[in-house]
């Protein structure tokens, strides 16, 4: 696992056009091949336009000489976006420009404020309590300058042209879990999905959260009507439960695919789930939003308490964790591509028997309940996983029972499973 990149790349200063952003996308790019897509600023995307590019040189608050905010600290005192200032301000000017998380004292929340422009610091709430001073220096060296909005783009041609998209977020300094968690997972799969035969074709983009996807597709919009669905990756680095967030449609293909995954690997009800845009939002607003409508599910392990904190850090972070989360996506990966639609060729029950299709009881209770019900399914309307849904089977168990039958000649395939979910 690329924990490695998590590493390198955790303590940058990760704004949506900045040097340090170009510098993790550099890092990832050694690892992952890619085409690097480029936006200036200012120019439009759809509704939106790329922000400009953001530089701190330093940033700090002093109170009777003594520095007691700064920004070289750690890069989550400042807010990311913060307008250059140089000035005296009260104690009550500064605690309105201050944010603190009094829930948990010794944190300092990740602010940022990208398109409403102000400034503002970030300090533990604990620290909060110890300002005494009359007056503060508050003093904010910053650059606003054109530059370029960067997304990676990977890509894995398969047989078809129709495109499975996978994102993940590279902006958020000095956050490991939020984001960056994703795309390390994102360049093993694809580097996996690499070494692979697929029916589908795999793209893979590494952005700045929201107006990267929307600078992105408002300048292919070639690539939707092509795009069967989508998967965005987020913060699998962590310990806890995974967390399924539905598309839009909520029960497309790519939805049941995700939730099966977790039930084979997890069990039911050792996950949770939730509604589109009611777990965690991120890019699949854009990509499942309004006219492009891609059903695309969201994976993390959310929540957890170093959220948007600067204990986002290495050490929440697990090789295991991650390894798990690629797995995981894997295993939805594995369901997409196999699935398919099988029509019997036989009338009346199989003589299991005959055909060394038995299962006793007393190796695999589950499947041998399950046989009649697979037998009654093989009509050429439902597929695999609507089979499977009908059962207390995995996945896998029923895929190759029923391969088994069409390797017989007692079924065929007549599609892909994905194809009976077609959005409109």
């Amino acid at each position: 696992m690329v924990i490695d990149l998590i590493r390198r790349v955790y303590p940058l200063n990760r704004a949506l056009v900045s040097d340090d952003y170009d510098r993790a996308l550099q890092i990832v790019g050694e690892r992952l091949e890619m085409t690097v897509h480029e936006y200036p600023s200012g120019e439009q995307c759809w509704t939106w336009r790329i922000p400009q590019k953001w530089t701190v040189n330093e940033a700090w608050v002093e109170a009777e000489g003594e520095r007691i905010i700064d920004f070289a600290d750690h890069p989550l005192h400042l807010w990311t976006g913060s307008l250059p200032v140089d000035m005296m301000v009260s104690r009550e000017e500064l605690v309105e420009h201050l944010a603190w998380q009094e829930d948990l004292p010794d944190a300092i929340p990740y602010r940022f404020n990208f398109y409403q422009l102000t400034w503002g610091f970030s300090i533990s709430y604990r620290q909060l309590r110890t300002l005494e001073a009359d007056q503060y220096h508050v003093y904010i060296d910053t650059e606003y300058s054109d530059g370029y909005l960067k997304v990676g783009e990977a890509t894995v041609e398969g047989e078809s042209d129709e495109v499975v998209v996978l994102m993940g977020h590279l902006d958020h300094p000095a956050q490991a879990n939020d984001g960056l968690s994703g795309v390390a997972v994102g360049v093993e799969l694809m580097n996996w999905l690499r070494e692979r035969d697929n029916h589908y074709t795999y793209t893979f983009l590494v952005l700045p959260e929201t107006i990267g996807s929307i600078a992105f597709f408002s300048h292919n919009m070639d690539i939707i009507p092509r795009c069967r669905c989508g998967i965005f990756l987020e913060m699998m680095g962590n310990e806890g439960q995974f967390a399924l967030q539905h598309s839009r449609q909520h029960d497309d293909f790519i939805d049941r695919a995700a939730r099966r995954a977790l039930i084979d690997r997890f069990g039911e009800g050792n996950f949770s789930e939730g509604a589109f845009r009611q777990v965690v939002g991120n890019d699949e607003m854009v990509l499942n939003g309004p006219g492009l409508n891609v059903p695309t599910v969201s994976i993390s392990r959310w929540p957890y308490p170093q959220y948007h904190t600067q204990f986002d850090n290495l050490d929440i972070i697990s090789k295991e964790r991650l390894e798990e989360s690629r797995d995981v996506i894997k295993d939805i990966i594995g369901i997409v591509e196999r699935d398919f639609v099988p029509r019997r060729k036989f009338t009346g029950p199989i003589f299991l028997s005959g055909y060394g299709l038995w299962v006793d009881y007393s190796d695999n209770f589950a499947l041998n309940r399950a046989i009649e019900q697979v037998m009654l399914s093989l009509e050429g309307d439902q597929s695999i996983l609507d089979i499977v849904d009908k059962t207390s089977v995995t996945y896998d168990e029923i895929y190759d029972f029923v391969q088994r039958t069409v390797d017989l000649d007692l079924a065929e395939s007549i599609g892909r499973g994905a194809d009976l979910d077609r959005p409109d």
